[in-house]
This record gives structure tokens, C-alpha cells and sequence, in this order.
């Protein structure tokens, strides 16, 4: 079994968040970065599979300062050995695919192979609508059919961008935002001419986007997903593990079944519950109490600043009402969180395992709000204790 822990990076505890612009501040920032180090070094040492960061600009508030999770993946994993690194994701309409092509590929180098990659159409207009305007991209989840379709478009062109880049040597494209190469350019230069670099009579017909990945074809690809049909068959066409935050039985088993058949369905035999990965909160103390304490922390995060994203809708409840409560205690009644001791949350692990046959968890903490003590002992004691005491 695999597990990954994914952080929204906070730059300040859960007393500070929503008391000023927190995001400006040079020292919280810089503080936060080393207590991200040594809990990736725990994680390392703890047996965590992976560590997963998300892209996130200009969020002056301070509650996920990330606005390049590559740089991160990079730096940390200089710190650690065997951690893998990654993203929950790299917003797609946010980035020019060529460039994005080449860090990716760097960083797959710089990392040893330890890359993941994590694509999202993105769900903040703040940043999607500023960095992604010269495409007219917006946000995923907008409720426009014209602006998801603009954003569902830019984002499978940019992918095919990068799997080019990836994958083919010499290799032009024609899509509908962009086109590689623009016609006309002049590159007169005879070394070129003569490798046959792409280059005829002068001018560039060809690319090729230097380096290559060091994983090949290139590092595992994943992607989010609540409930999107069409998220859900390019997922499963291009390869790219889904990580959910549902926590409907019935929807997860649907999803898990519907992911295998249509990766079978595209020449990629798979068992119902590969592919799919379960995304929940965590938190996990000596005592039931501990647990509970670090949990009500995390929420300062979960709850005063994803809540007002909506994804509090992610875990009504059957039959329940108007609006749903952004508390903890509703995150735990609809299974979108395990508080406990390390057995009580090992039995709720195993319990999610045998029910849906997944393999791969992805729990996030809320690194940053809570308390950096309280984190390291929440990865080790995990790690420890569910990683390596739950049957394989």
C-alpha cells in the first residue's frame, strides 16, 4: 500500500490565520519553510510514500503559500532519500506547457526520479483567471458551461503539449490555443542545418523540448476528481491515477469500477481499485484526545479557508439540509476524516481498504497551522505504527 501526505502549506498556526495578510510576512515564510524540511525528513524516515504540495498564487492571506510546488519538490527532496515528491496539482491553464514541459523534466532529474506529477484545472479564479488570461482560461467548478469548456479544452491541449515534449524527439503541433512552432521563424544557424535539428531552409519546422525525463516515459501522473464523467475517462485513457475527496460508498465504488473499465477499454488492463486514490483528512496522537486537539487545529485551514470554496458539499450527509456544517464533527460523520490513536486509525484505514480495494491513501495535513511538534509526532506515529503494521 502507498501513502502521501498533502499539504496545503500555512504560514502561520491556527491562533494567526484570518488575523491579518499573513502571506506578506518574510519570516513566517521562511519559518515555515524548515518546518517543512523536517517533516518531509520525518516522512522519509517514517515509511510515507510520497509528499504531495499544491499550486496555489497569490494568497496574501497565508493560508497555502505554494505558488511553485516544483521548487519545493526539488529542495526537499535534497533533504531526503527515498520520499517521493509531487504536486495536488500543477494548475494547467496557469503555465506555458513548454516551459512547464521543461521544469517538470529538471526537476524529474533533480529529484533522482523521485517525481510525481499532480495536474488540475484549477479551481480559484484568483489565480487561473490572472495567470491563464492570455488563453481565456478560468476556473474549473464556475457552473458556466461556455467558461468549464474553455478550461477542459486548454487543459487536455496543454497535456498533449506535454506529452509531446515528453515523449517525441523532433515534433511540431497545430492546436487551437497554441501552435509550436509559429510559422516564419529564421534560424540561419548551420550547425543546426546540418544535425537536422528541426531546422529546413532556415527556418524552424521542428522542437524539441531538452531535457528529457529521467522516469520514463515520464514520472506517474495524477489528477483530482469528486464526480466529473469526462475527468474520470481522461484520467483513465492517459494513465493518470485519480485522488478523491468523495466519501459516499456507492460513488466510490462506481468511480472505481468505472475507472477500470475504461482504462481496460483504452488498452490498459486494470483491476477495479487501481488508479483510484482515497484523499482524507488525518490526524493521529497518543491519546484519543491528542488526536482530537491536532484535528480541531487543521481546521483553521479545512474549514475558514477551503470551506469557503465549497468543499464542504463534498461531505453532506444523506438527507441532510441546507448548508453543511464546515466543523469537524461533519468532516468525521461523512468519513472525510480519521481522528484517533494509531490503532484507531489503522482500523479505519484497513476497514476503507478492504470495502474499496484501494491501495494508495493520500491524507492531508494541515501543515503550518498546526503545531510543528504536533506534526512530527503525527507523521512518525503513523508511519510507525499504521504504515508499517497494516497487511499488505
Amino acid at each position: 500500500m502507498r501513502f502521501s501526505l498533502f499539504y496545503p502549506v500555512a504560514v502561520a498556526g491556527a491562533a494567526e490565520l484570518g488575523t491579518g495578510l499573513l502571506g506578506l510576512d518574510r519570516q513566517l515564510y521562511q519559518t515555515t519553510i524548515n518546518e517543512l524540511r523536517e517533516q518531509a525528513i520525518c516522512a522519509d524516515e517514517s515509511g510515507w510514500t510520497s509528499l504531495m504540495l499544491a499550486e496555489h498564487h497569490f494568497e496574501v492571506e497565508g493560508y497555502q503559500v505554494t505558488p511553485n510546488p516544483l521548487l519545493l519538490n526539488v529542495y526537499l527532496a535534497q533533504h531526503t532519500t527515498r520520499l517521493r515528491h509531487g504536486q495536488m496539482g500543477l494548475v494547467l491553464p496557469n503555465w506555458n506547457p513548454l516551459r512547464l514541459a521543461e521544469d517538470i523534466a529538471m526537476a524529474d532529474h533533480m529529484t533522482g526520479g523521485r517525481l510525481d506529477i499532480g495536474l488540475s484545472r484549477g479551481y480559484q479564479n484568483r489565480s487561473v483567471g490572472v495567470l491563464g488570461q492570455h488563453y481565456g482560461a478560468n476556473v474549473a467548478g464556475s457552473g458556466k458551461a461556455d467558461v468549464e469548456a474553455r478550461n477542459r479544452r486548454v487543459f487536455e491541449e496543454w497535456f498533449e503539449v506535454l506529452r509531446r515534449a515528453w515523449t517525441e524527439d523532433l515534433w511540431s503541433y497545430q492546436g487551437e490555443f497554441i501552435e509550436i512552432p509559429v510559422p516564419g521563424l529564421e534560424w540561419p544557424h548551420p550547425v543546426s542545418a546540418r544535425l537536422g535539428a528541426g531546422v529546413e531552409d532556415g527556418e524552424i519546422r521542428q522542437i524539441a523540448v531538452v531535457p528529457k525525463p529521467l522516469q520514463t516515459p515520464h514520472p506517474p501522473l495524477f489528477t483530482t476528481l469528486t464526480q466529473s464523467a469526462a475527468t474520470l475517462d481522461w484520467a483513465a485513457k492517459v494513465g493518470s491515477t485519480v485522488v478523491t475527496i468523495a466519501t459516499d460508498q456507492d460513488m466510490l465504488r462506481g468511480m472505481i469500477q468505472g475507472y477500470a473499465d475504461l482504462a481496460t477499454g483504452y488498452g490498459r488492463p486494470t483491476l477495479p481499485g487501481e488508479g483510484v486514490a482515497i484523499c482524507r483528512g488525518l490526524a493521529v496522537g497518543r491519546t484519543h484526545e491528542e488526536a482530537w486537539e491536532t484535528a480541531r487545529q487543521g481546521m483553521s485551514i479545512t474549514a475558514d479557508w477551503l470551506g469557503g470554496f465549497g468543499f464542504f458539499e463534498a461531505w453532506r450527509l444523506p438527507g441532510q439540509e441546507g448548508p453543511v456544517p464546515r466543523t469537524l464533527e461533519q468532516m468525521v460523520a461523512a468519513g472525510a476524516m480519521l481522528v484517533g490513536t494509531p490503532d484507531e486509525v489503522g482500523e479505519q484505514v484497513e476497514r476503507l481498504r478492504d470495502e474499496l480495494g484501494v491501495q494508495h491513501f493520500v491524507f492531508m495535513a494541515a501543515g503550518g497551522a498546526t503545531e510543528h511538534a504536533r506534526m512530527l509526532d503525527m507523521i512518525q506515529l503513523f508511519g510507525e505504527h499504521v504504515i508499517a503494521g497494516v497487511p499488505v
